[in-house]
């Protein structure tokens, strides 16, 4: 029979192979703990089966669990199921009785008490008016924040108005938070469980922006989470971190204005559709995307931002 402690570290070998990085084993627990929800999240998982499959004490693991996500194991399924019972009801015709059933409720009257209760509407009422919704409860947003991608992932979205200008962006230094080291894909990254670089980053004063840096790479590897500092920063306010001089470069803008969070999806889809379908030959311009980073920042007050660099183009 196998011991404890081997279990364990088979748990960490096969987290690591799903591109973990084994620098923190909590951490590591946490992310196989979310993928064993996610994988069995229409097959009934609890909260003991989810403990058991990464061979610790519900009480053990809720206690890691909550450390780096602020939840319970069962209040991470509760309102994940809830996230993903509202795309349902978005985008499928399935009758409201069995989207009740088959995320965990006893009965539709069940189900719809907790859908108004989290969205101030009900089931049927979503359903039928498609209007926007904001959860009252900040963890619920997250997790229509990521089936927002996944529902985009999957060819479900619609594709919005998006505006654009030109910038030249001064000579700026990017400071690195989070390196994309296991080559995750954007939704899977910036959800990762916050760490010391990234609230130290976050907590650095005079910058001038922060979100994704996309440098030059052939997978997401180039991939950064940080924040954006003038040239004539104090470096001492930068020892830890990774710093990388960006020149001053041409920047064509590309923004999905404020969107309620269920839209996310179609935020990403619109803006980086519209850079695709940018004449930038008309403008005298061509891409630089081989040379200089692209730079994301999605936020709740200006929307969904992209910045693509940009050249003049050869005479």
């Amino acid at each position: 029979m196998m011991s404890k402690n081997i279990k364990k570290e088979k748990v960490l070998r096969v987290v690591l192979m799903l591109g973990g990085d084994a620098m923190n084993p909590y951490t590591e627990i946490v992310e196989y703990a979310k993928k064993h929800i996610e994988h069995n999240i229409e097959k009934g998982v609890n909260p003991d089966e989810t403990a058991r499959a990464v061979n610790y004490s519900l009480k053990q693991l809720n206690r890691i669990f909550t450390m780096f996500t602020g939840l319970t194991i069962g209040e991470y399924i509760r309102w994940n199921k809830l996230a993903k019972a509202l795309f349902e009801l978005k985008y499928t015709e399935n009758p409201i009785v069995d989207i009740s059933l088959k995320y965990g409720y006893d009965s539709q009257e069940g189900f719809t008490r907790a859908f108004k209760d989290n969205f101030s509407i009900n089931p049927g009422e979503y359903r039928k008016t498609k209007h926007p919704v904001t959860a009252k409860n900040w963890h619920v947003n997250q997790f229509i924040h990521q089936e927002a991608h996944n529902a985009s992932d999957e060819g479900l979205y619609k594709r919005g108005n998006v505006d654009n200008w030109i910038i030249m962006k001064p000579n700026r230094i990017w400071v690195s938070g989070r390196k994309n080291t296991g080559k995750l894909h954007p939704s899977k990254f910036y959800s990762l469980p916050g760490d010391d670089l990234m609230k130290r980053v976050f907590s650095l004063s005079d910058t001038v922006g922060g979100g994704g840096a996309y440098f030059p790479s052939d997978d997401y590897s180039g991939l950064s989470f940080g924040v954006e500092v003038a040239e004539d920063y104090p470096l001492e306010l930068l020892n830890g971190f990774e710093i990388t001089r960006v020149p001053q470069s041409k920047y064509v803008v590309f923004n999905y204005p404020k969107y309620p969070v269920e839209n996310h999806g179609d935020a990403i889809r619109s803006t980086w559709g519209a850079q695709k379908d940018y004449d930038i030959t008309a403008q005298g311009l061509t891409w630089n995307m081989d040379n200089m980073p692209v730079f994301e920042d999605d936020n709740e007050e200006t929307g969904y931002t992209l910045w693509f660099p940009a050249c003049d183009a050869e005479k």
